[in-house]
């Protein structure tokens, strides 16, 4: 009880409320192409790290206004969102499966290889700009004085925690994608698009429309995991190619599921319980666990998520909030 009540346990936490907050944003991206397009994306952390690349590469080299820089990391991801749609769209859906694995993984190798602009394997911090460390967060560390300030007569000394303003921020803004995607949802061509969602071949004359349809939601939901990329890499101030695996893809698989892939509220729900039993098994010091080291611990976290996932595919396919009746997958 004393450790749970340590103050850096409570940094902790905060810290993981960030990342859920973070987590959140990026799924509603991913919940947008599966349960209203049926798109099977395995490449989604594509668009967070194109986000997240173009912001610090035109704030470090070009000398961009960090607003400016962020609202062009969301446009890129938008336009690979679009790319990726225009090219592979027409694809059944495992082959496009495949394909937006390999998307994924060309962004990746290319960013880990073009060191002259993206600073290579050694990250953001190694991007060609003034001084010999790259830098981006000068203005957000602006932003979250003025957080602070606010926050002060409420929360005392707790307010100069900067994971403490992030959460503020990042889950202001993950409400309003909330609002924003709940209310699309409700538009005609997502209706549309959940009633095709499951069928290969739809009829002729709405060939053409379905597929404006899928690429209009792709783009949406690569705009989305664009915020979510701005936010990451706010949070760790330096970006690597290795943060943008395609396991970070199945992690937001993983919360869709969990709270139910045809409802939006559920993606917070999967992105809570998620990061609780992420973060919570950090904190297993009991048998036997503790004949474990902390790398072997951290393997030991992903078997215990995937064997919950299991239980709960098997005992509630639909996830936590989801419907049987509007199940994607049968």
């Amino acid at each position: 009880v004393c450790l749970m009540n340590s103050p850096f346990v409570l940094d902790f936490w905060i810290f993981v409320l960030v990342i859920t907050g973070i987590y959140t944003i990026f799924s509603l991206g991913l919940q947008v192409h599966y349960g209203v397009a049926g798109l099977m994306n395995f490449g989604h952390v594509s668009m967070m790290a194109l986000s997240g690349y173009t912001m610090a590469i035109f704030v470090i080299t070009f000398h961009w206004s960090f607003w400016w820089a962020s609202a062009l990391g969301v446009c890129v991801a938008g336009l690979g969102g679009a790319f990726l749609g225009l090219t592979t769209l027409r694809l059944r859906g495992d082959y496009f499966a495949i394909v937006s694995i390999a998307f994924s993984e060309i962004v990746r190798y290319i960013i880990k290889n073009w060191a002259s602009v993206t600073g290579g394997s050694l990250g953001s911090s190694a991007i060609p700009g003034q001084g010999d460390l790259g830098t981006y967060n000068e203005t957000p560390d602006n932003v979250m004085l003025w957080v602070s300030d606010r926050l002060y007569p409420l929360i005392g000394d707790r307010a100069d925690n900067r994971d403490t303003q992030m959460a503020i921020l990042v889950w202001s803004v993950a409400i309003i994608v909330l609002i924003l995607v709940a209310r699309f949802e409700k538009l005609p061509w997502a209706r549309t698009l959940r009633a095709l969602r499951e069928e290969d071949h739809v009829p002729a004359a709405l060939g053409k429309n379905v597929f404006v349809f899928r690429l209009q939601a792709l783009i949406f939901g690569s705009v989305i995991a664009g915020i979510a990329g701005i936010f990451w890499a706010t949070q760790f101030a330096v970006l690597a190619p290795d943060d943008f695996e395609t396991l970070t893809t199945f992690f937001a698989w993983m919360i869709i599921i969990l709270g139910g892939a045809t409802r939006v509220r559920g993606v917070v729900m999967g992105a809570f319980v998620f990061s609780f039993l992420f973060a919570g098994t950090r904190f297993f010091e009991f048998w036997p666990f503790t004949t474990l080291d902390a790398a072997h611990r951290a393997y030991v976290r992903l078997i215990i998520i995937g064997l919950v996932l299991i239980w709960l595919m098997l005992r509630r396919p639909q996830g936590i909030l989801g419907k049987r009746a509007e199940m994607v997958l049968e």
